[in-house]
């Protein structure tokens, strides 16, 4: 195959990936809407402190996805099957969601994990540390390392033309892809350190949770804590093994970004979509609201000593 041939290849997988990502990104946007038209709407979801960082993910996903979508529509208005040739300084600034999203769901995910884990080894800690103010704190945190990744993203990489580049990975300089590539990588592991103790211990978080609660308080925390769990699996598999692959590849002196394109937004809003998923699937909450939504309502209120009392089927 000569080397015009591989270039025309290589733009073809280019646009397949613009479409799928752009795919990608619809459904995420309908997804995590849903998920926030739940916590809009029900007020146990709002007051449910343990899944606090699990709609500020949800919220951070739905902003991409929207943020993104102008970056990958232009790619695919202006590709070429001969030759790709995209305005470097429109590249750098309509995919800066990504680099900042990137790092904000790292380290919300870190936050899970931690929580968790704190659950399960010491819960007199846990119960000590109050959930909302966690996770106001872990989200400032992530929100502060993306902002630093956006000022290294401009700052280390001038707009430059790089023909033949279907990506914003090509558009940014060796040292930012080196250190995005690195600390992520080095998150993924952290991640993944701490979703194995999750793992070996997620048993122990129910033994250990007080008996003395209320069985309302039992049964939010053991819906947190599903959801938790299956959102760093889906983490794992979307997001952790991509950064940790990256990683290894700008250790080798090799770019991937050039073979397959934005796959980072690609592992991104699929993320986004499982998480949500993961939701939806493991809360009670949003399950009746859907099918009371979808069939006929199963809620009746039965009056006993001049007391309203609501009851759900």
């Amino acid at each position: 195959m000569s080397q015009s041939d591989m270039g025309a290849f290589s733009n073809e997988v280019y646009l397949g990936t613009y479409f799928l990502i752009l795919l990608l990104q619809i459904c995420c946007t309908a997804v995590n809407g849903l998920i926030i038209a739940f916590f809009a709407k029900l007020p146990v979801l709002r007051k449910n402190r343990h899944l606090r960082l699990v709609s500020y993910l949800s919220v951070g996903d739905f902003l991409t996805a929207i943020a993104e979508a102008p970056y990958i529509i232009y790619m695919i208005i202006n590709w070429n099957p001969i030759q790709l040739d995209f305005n470097p300084l429109f590249i750098l600034i309509s995919s800066i969601p990504l680099p900042m999203q990137l790092k904000i769901s790292a380290t919300i995910t870190i936050g899970l994990a931690l929580s968790r884990n704190l659950a399960v080894f010491f819960p007199g800690w846990f119960r000590k540390i109050e959930q909302s103010y966690y996770a106001e704190i872990v989200l400032a945190i992530g929100i502060c390392l993306g902002v630093f990744d956006a000022a290294l993203w401009f700052g280390l990489s001038p707009p430059t033309r790089m023909p033949n580049c279907g990506t914003s990975g090509c558009f940014v300089s060796d040292q930012f892809r080196y250190y995005w590539g690195i600390s992520n990588m080095l998150l993924g592991f952290l991640v993944l350190f701490l979703s194995v103790s999750i793992c070996f211990k997620i048993k122990a978080v129910e033994k250990r949770t007080p008996m003395t609660n209320s069985v309302l308080q039992r049964n939010k925390f053991q819906q947190a804590n599903r959801t938790s769990t299956g959102i760093l699996i889906s983490s794992l598999f979307f997001l952790t093994t991509p950064s940790v692959c990256v990683g290894v590849v700008e250790l080798a002196g090799y770019s991937i970004f050039r073979l397959v394109g934005p796959f980072y937004s690609a592992s991104l809003m699929a993320s986004g979509i499982c998480n949500g998923i993961i939701f939806i699937g493991c809360n009670g909450d949003t399950r009746r609201l859907i099918i009371n939504k979808n069939g006929p309502s199963m809620t009746h209120t039965v009056s006993v000593a001049a007391k309203s009392v609501v009851i759900r089927y």
